[in-house]
Formats: C-alpha cells, structure tokens, sequence
C-alpha cells in the first residue's frame, strides 16, 4: 500500500479511486489487478458497465510509453480494444498528450467527485452552508453530551456491530467495509465514532490519497438524529485530519438522495471522471 500511495503523491492526482485503502477495499467487488513495472503503476479491474478496464498508467516517466506497453498487454491477452476508466479531470492533458491522437472521453457525471476544503468543511461558513450548519448546531443542542471517540483496537468491532445493524444499499458495501476494518491501523485510516448515552450512533472513516487530500470512504448513522452527518465529519476533520487541506467525500453513483445530500454540502470541486476507449 505504501508503493501506491508514493506513486499517486509524484503525480499529484486527486481521484479517490487512487486512495491505496480504497483499491483494498473494493478488490473483490471490482477483481482488481495491480503491477509495478518501470516505476509505474498499473491498475485492471472487471467493472460491470465497461467490463475489463484499467487507470491510466501511475508513474513519473514517460507516460506515452506505460500507455503503448498497457495497449500492447491488453491486445494481446484479449484481443480488444484498451478501456481506460475514471480518467480524472486533472489527469486528461498528461493522457492527451501522451496518446498524441485525439482523445474521445465520455463522462459519466455518476462517478464525479465532490472534493473540499477542509476549513470550510469544518465550519460550514457561508449562507449556501446554512442549513447544514443549523442542523450541526441542531444535533449539538440536542446532545449536548455526546461523545466523539476516534475509531481503535478497542471499538473497532463495534463498529462493525453498528454497521450490521444499520446496513445501507442493501449491504453492498458490507464487505468493503470490513475489508477496511480489518487493515484499519496498518492501512493508514483514520476515523471516529459518535457515542450517545453510551452507544454508537454513527461513525465515519477513510484514509489518504495524498500529502493533502484525504478521502472519507464509508460514514454511516442513524438518520433520527438530524445533523450527525455534519458533526461526525466536523469532529473528524478538527481532531484527525489537521495535516490535510482537501477532503474528498467520493461519489454519488447516481443515487438521487446521495447527490441531493452531497451537492448540498457545495463541493469547492467537482471532479468530473471520463472514459477512453484506445
């Protein structure tokens, strides 16, 4: 893991999918493959909409090369066309120019990413903020003892007892999360809980993608309590992620609650992500 995040740090990308936790957790679901070959990184993975398909190749050489090698294994392994996927706003001109040929990208605005400033993530500051800031201060009024307690050895299977208790999307991500609770000290996460009366109410982890840009994976909580998603991240981003300018808060896969909720939160950027077919 700590060959994929050095990796991802000389390039500079931003892109969750780039997080070395996050390519643990959804190994199974999405059959990733990973390689080092040449001070580059390369990713295949099996996804349901464009079956086998790769990143653009992770280095600090020559790009234009990896890209030619990636074409060659690929054509010669199955016989087709390469399928690049998640291809990153920030990452289409070193792909452009590395290609040389005109590149057709076509987006898919369910896999964009909502990205943030920490600070402004944190203090919900501003009038386009306000009603989650109101519902911030609404929880804290409503609990005015409650208790953040970062994720350890000594809750960590609580967690995981919270989370079977209050399965979301039918416990598709069951499993990723477990995954990652079970790396979560090796892996370099970071994460809290919030305790009401003594029990978990709700809990949100994640790890880095970068120096700067840390990426929440998974949060959950109980719903009856209005304003706890907006406090867990705000007590996570001031007790844990001090080092970190950038909070990336992922996807919303198209799901219509998601999006209302993420767009809600007003991303300083929306990182749009794009398909190639070589």
């Amino acid at each position: 893991m700590a060959g994929i995040r050095r990796i991802v740090e000389q390039t500079g990308f931003r892109s969750c999918q780039l997080s070395a936790g996050g390519l643990y957790c959804l190994a199974i679901q999405y059959q990733t493959r990973i390689c080092f070959d040449d001070s580059f990184l390369y990713v295949q993975q099996c996804r349901p909409d464009v079956g086998v398909c790769y990143f653009m190749p992770l280095g600090a050489g020559n790009l234009g090369n990896a890209t030619g090698k990636l074409r060659a294994y690929h054509a010669g392994k199955y016989g087709a066309p390469l399928v690049l996927w998640g291809i990153a706003d920030d990452m289409t001109p070193a792909l452009q120019n590395a290609v040389g040929s005109p590149l057709t990208l076509t987006p898919d605005r369910n896999w964009a990413e909502y990205i943030h400033e920490a600070r402004r993530l944190q203090t919900l500051q501003g009038r386009r903020m306000q009603p989650k800031r109101n519902a911030a201060n609404q929880f804290r009024r409503n609990h005015p003892d409650f208790v953040y307690e970062p994720i350890s050895a000594a809750n960590i299977e609580e967690v995981w007892r919270f989370q079977q208790t209050h399965t979301q999307l039918d416990g598709k991500l069951d499993h990723t999360i477990r995954r990652g609770l079970d790396i979560f000290h090796e892996g370099g996460f970071a994460g809290g809980i919030i305790r009401i009366d003594g029990g978990i109410e709700g809990y949100a982890m994640g790890c880095p993608i970068n120096a700067t840009d840390f990426d929440i994976l998974f949060e959950n909580a109980n719903k009856n309590h209005n304003g706890i998603f907006q406090t867990l991240e705000q007590e996570l981003i001031a007790r844990q992620l001090a080092d970190y300018q950038y909070i990336n808060r992922e996807e919303d896969l198209g799901i219509n609650g998601i999006r209302f909720a993420k767009t809600g939160l007003c991303p300083d950027v929306l990182l749009m992500k794009y398909t190639a077919v070589l």
